[in-house]
């Protein structure tokens, strides 16, 4: 706490209060008002603040700003680390779980259409990137297949062993889906000449989703900001919702369409978001560690499977809601041309 006092000299502010929110992060209480502190690790991106200005530079104003220091810099040294300085506003809104994250899904794609960009496709890249990814996916479902085959002539299964055959055909058919989504992908895409990329904040969550005293939401941490495909903010937070003890998302549906509406994504794009939320990287993850012999012990391993199986069907209704939707979406399209 005593190595804030300095950084906040170098703002023209000396604290009244200094209250930690978390290891990284403190609220600042000044007689020029309330700021938060936080402290960036030396090794995580610095540059991240060229992000916000970019943003400013689009016309989207909806995130925390970051304070200048007197030397007119961003960042402040802390020893090894740096810090920056923010206005301090709230994380939470007194409205209902849905509402909120409606609000966050629409916030990020007027985000993403304020910073969209094309980039020139070379067909080589796209044939070079869907055969290495079904290669990847085909051998380790093959490699999954013969871990099973194996484990089933053994007179007595491990814990582990049981466990994995259990979850062996669920596990293979999220594979399958998967592939064929990224076979949909290809097809829509091979032919294009170029694509887009929008700037992404790289860590989308409501824990980055401030409020101020209006219920206006900002966005906060930029730290993993960078132009990637628009899906890719999506998946990121999709995939750290379900991960976590088996639940019940009906709305993470609405979420993904108030992002649609707002911001609708190519046809292309759904298939390749469809592709990586239905494959179940983690499941693959904990059984190439176990063959490996770089276990955390049977009792661990089958803790850790079992949570990835539980990431995996918990992914399942939106991925397969969503393609229904699409897919019904195209029927009703083919059924009402005029050329049918």
């Amino acid at each position: 706490m005593e190595d804030i006092q300095p950084v906040l000299k170098e703002y023209g502010l000396a604290a009244q209060y200094i209250e930690p929110v978390s290891r990284k992060v403190w609220k600042v209480y000044t007689d020029h008002g309330v700021f938060a502190m936080k402290k960036l690790e030396a090794s995580r991106n610095t540059r991240f603040t060229d992000q916000m200005i970019l943003l400013e530079e689009k016309g989207y104003r909806n995130f925390v700003p970051v304070y200048r220091n007197r030397a007119g810099e961003f960042l402040t040294g802390a020893g090894a680390d740096f810090c920056y300085l923010m206005p301090w506003l709230a994380l939470e809104k007194e409205e209902e779980r849905d509402q909120k994250h409606e609000y966050l899904f629409r916030e990020i794609a007027l985000l993403h259409q304020r910073t969209e960009k094309e980039t020139r496709l070379r067909k080589e890249d796209i044939i070079g990137h869907y055969e290495r990814t079904k290669r990847k996916w085909e051998a380790q479902k093959q490699r999954y297949e013969e871990i099973v085959a194996a484990a089933e002539k053994e007179w007595y299964m491990s814990p582990f062993q049981l466990q994995a055959a259990m979850y062996y055909r669920e596990t293979i058919s999220a594979v399958d889906f998967a592939l064929e989504r990224l076979d949909d992908w290809h097809e829509a895409i091979k032919d294009k000449e170029s694509s887009r990329l929008v700037l992404n904040h790289g860590q989308l969550s409501v824990h980055h989703f401030l409020y101020n005293d209006m219920g206006t939401g900002y966005f906060t941490n930029f730290e993993k900001a960078g132009y990637a495909p628009p899906a890719n903010d999506l998946i990121v937070f999709f995939t750290r919702t379900f991960k976590t003890n088996p639940v019940i998302c009906p709305e993470c549906v609405n979420w993904f369409y108030a992002y649609h509406k707002a911001y609708p994504l190519r046809e292309e794009e759904i298939s390749l978001f469809l592709s990586y939320m239905a494959y179940p990287a983690p499941v693959f993850s904990v059984l190439k560690r176990y063959q490996t012999g770089n276990r955390f012990g049977e009792k661990e391993e089958c803790a850790r499977l079992l949570k990835a199986y539980w990431q995996m069907k918990n992914a399942e209704p939106l991925v397969m809601n969503i393609h229904e939707t699409e897919e019904n979406r195209k029927l009703q399209e083919e059924t009402e041309s005029p050329s049918t």
